[in-house]
Order: structure tokens, then C-alpha cells, then sequence
């Protein structure tokens, strides 16, 4: 692997532009060929782009040559551990986990594997505290979204209030203006973040930012996983807007596909 491709894949990962990845140490035009393999970085300047974004470089350079993706190793091996049930696997990822470098990255992996550990595997019906305050520190003390952070928010919005709630989603949506230049999987994990927002304010009450998501929704482009954003989007609108027969038709094309406990679980009218 080039280092060119090492960055292409981190730049990925972090869910970033590549003006976001040049950190105006490089020019944006300049990073794109060295991406492409057209230009090569020097030294300095590739280390400077690294402690911008906080990866440590030897880590960087022992994975060179590494065609696995490191990131969708550990998350796969968390995931098949988990549908294993199997405890003892997850904690020697844990132990693997424990010997990479104190970073962000490295922080998220952890932050995963301990969700799955202390709630998903037992099905704790509450997060721990100890966890939710680490989980709120992720996101709110290094409040700089990637797809990581994105991921970790999406997965336990439920434990901000509405108005922690308001101003985060308020800055992805400025960060992340346009979805249909983003990537399949960042423009998805966004869509499902809008999804559960919408949940939290119909069931605290809250319109303050449900125009300005709605809006959001209907601009991605149909295509894709996030079809079925799209269908709970207009599902959502139709609930704001006290439409019971959008609602009804939604509801059967959902239990027609399948999703009979899924849709069972919606607000209604």
C-alpha cells in the first residue's frame, strides 16, 4: 500500500473532505494527486497532517503495508464476537485493543467494544453511568465529527437531553451541508442519526430543529440503503403533520416488507 492509498483510507475512516485532510499544511489540489499517487508528500508535511488529526505516525507507517482494513477488522471481529455471544472473544479484543496507541481511534474502538460488553451482549435496559459520562466526553469535549464519532452519537442519542440534542445535530448538519457528496456510509450513518432525532422530539415534544432535518432528508438522493431513510423521513413529516392516512400507507409497505415488529414500534398519530 502506497502511502497515497494509506491516506486515501484514513481520510475515509475519519469520514473528512480532502480540504479537511489537508489541514491547510498542503494545498487541496496537491493532496488529491498525492492521494491518486501523481505527487508524493514530504516528511514534514505528512507529520503535520497526521498530529492534526491525531494519529499517531508509527502506527501509520506499521500498517503501510497492511491490505486489511484495520478499522473494519476490529469493528467486524467486535460484531461477529457479539453474534457469537461469545465473552471471552470479545475481551481478547479488548486486550488487542489495549497494546494500540492512545488515540482517538483507539478511544472509539474501545468505547464499541465496552457498549457491546456492559449493554448489548446482556441486554442491560440502561447505560451504565461510568459509560454514558465517557460516551458524552467523546462527543462533546472533542467535538470534531468524523465517522466515528458519528457512529458512537448515533448509537446512544438517547442518553443527551433535547437541547444537547438540538445543538449537536445542528452542527452536523452544518458540517455535513450537502449529503450527496459524502460517502454511502457516512451519508447513511447521517440519515439514521436524523431518523432517531426525529424519534427524540416527537416523543419530547421538541420542533425546534424537525423542519431543518425533514429538508435535510428529502435532499439525498434516492439510491441505496438510505431509500429506507427516506421512506422513515417522510413517515415522520407525516406524524408531525398529523397525516394518519401517509402514515397508515407507510405503515403497510414497512409490515408488507417484512418489518412487522419495526413498524409496530413507530409513533402514531
Amino acid at each position: 500500500m502506497t502511502i497515497g492509498e494509506a491516506l486515501l483510507n484514513l481520510r475515509k475512516q475519519l469520514g473528512l473532505t480532502q480540504t479537511e485532510m489537508a489541514a491547510n499544511v498542503v494545498s487541496t489540489s496537491f493532496y488529491s494527486k498525492v492521494e491518486r499517487n501523481i505527487h508524493d508528500i514530504g516528511t514534514n508535511d505528512l507529520l503535520q497532517i497526521l498530529n492534526k488529526h491525531q494519529i499517531n505516525a508509527t502506527y501509520f507507517f506499521e500498517n503501510l503495508n497492511d491490505k486489511e482494513n484495520i478499522s473494519e477488522d476490529i469493528m467486524d471481529r467486535i460484531s461477529v464476537a457479539f453474534e457469537q455471544k461469545s465473552k471471552d472473544k470479545l475481551l481478547k479484543i479488548k486486550q488487542e485493543i489495549d497494546l494500540l496507541p492512545n488515540n482517538r481511534q483507539t478511544e472509539y474502538y474501545k468505547l464499541q467494544l465496552q457498549l457491546t460488553l456492559e449493554v448489548y451482549l446482556p441486554k442491560a435496559k440502561e447505560i451504565p453511568i461510568e459509560l454514558k459520562n465517557k460516551l458524552k466526553q467523546y462527543i462533546l469535549v472533542n467535538n470534531n465529527w468524523n465517522i466515528h464519532s458519528l457512529q458512537i452519537f448515533r448509537e446512544t442519542m438517547r442518553i443527551y437531553d433535547i437541547e444537547e440534542l438540538n445543538f449537536l445535530v445542528g452542527t452536523i448538519l452544518a458540517k455535513y451541508s450537502n449529503p450527496n457528496i459524502l460517502q454511502s456510509s457516512l451519508q447513511e450513518c447521517i440519515g439514521a442519526i436524523c431518523i432517531n432525532y426525529l424519534d427524540n422530539c416527537y416523543e419530547k415534544n421538541s420542533t425546534k430543529l424537525i423542519q431543518e432535518v425533514l429538508t435535510y432528508i428529502s435532499t439525498i438522493n434516492s439510491k441505496g440503503p438510505v431509500l429506507f431513510i427516506k421512506l422513515l423521513g417522510k413517515y415522520y413529516a407525516s406524524v408531525f403533520q398529523k397525516d394518519t392516512a401517509t402514515c397508515q400507507q407507510i405503515t403497510k409497505v414497512l409490515k408488507l416488507a417484512g418489518y412487522n415488529d419495526f413498524a409496530d414500534m413507530l409513533p402514531t398519530v
